[in-house]
């Protein structure tokens, strides 16, 4: 029976994406008619694709950002991102293999980014997953939201009633807060802000994924 749960993150923590989908939102929005976009994404209340559409849609053309537009815009973000070779942060799908493969340890996906495009990320690095197993921000805005509901989809589809340990893995300053916000347990991925993951009371940090062992999180 798996004890460990590890709720990944994707942009940057799996993938190395988040420029290539910030690029893919922009253009994405410019093509829905939005000119101008605040580009200090984290600045934003919430981090997700569809806090961050919506707020900016609705600001800059005084129209409600629809559940039709929402659909249009992620399709638009899927069709640009799929322009893109998409590159694995070193080691990371072989990882998710063998973590897979370990009973006392379970996996999911919690992301900010619409589910579309995050599908496409998942399977471009050869990560194979249940759907069940992936939360994104179709249905939900905020990022602590996602992650409460990546481990209760993940306790159902695991069998159990409460995970021992539940280890959030991610890359940024909005990943590390979340998990502070609940209580979890928090592993940073990446140089780009390692400094600041450390500042804000990160503890635990790796470049990438080749030099971590399961027994890291056991």
């Amino acid at each position: 029976m798996a004890k460990t749960l590890l709720i990944f993150d994707i942009d940057d923590t799996l993938t190395e994406t988040a420029e290539i989908h910030i690029q893919a939102f922009i253009e994405s929005l410019n093509e829905l008619g939005v000119e101008k976009i605040d580009t200090n994404f984290g600045e934003y209340l919430h981090h997700t694709d569809s806090y961050i559409s919506k707020t900016i849609y609705e600001k800059e053309l005084w129209q409600t950002f629809t559940e039709v537009l929402k659909a249009k815009f992620e399709k638009l973000l899927s069709t640009k991102m799929a322009e893109n070779e998409v590159e694995e942060v070193p080691g990371a799908s072989q990882f998710i293999k063998e973590v897979k493969n370990n009973k006392s340890i379970a996996v999911c996906f919690a992301t900010g980014s619409l589910r579309r495009p995050a599908v496409q990320k998942l399977k471009a690095i050869g990560v194979d997953f249940d759907n069940r197993l992936l939360v994104a921000s179709d249905r939900l805005m905020k990022r602590e939201s996602i992650v409460k509901q990546a481990i209760a989809d993940a306790k159902k589809f695991y069998g159990v009633d409460r995970f021992e340990k539940v280890i959030s893995i991610g890359d940024g300053l909005w990943d590390l807060k979340t998990a502070q916000n609940l209580g979890l347990e928090f592993v940073g991925i990446g140089e780009k802000n390692k400094d600041v993951l450390e500042e804000n009371g990160c503890k635990c940090w790796f470049e990438d994924f080749l030099n971590l062992t399961l027994s890291d999180f056991t």
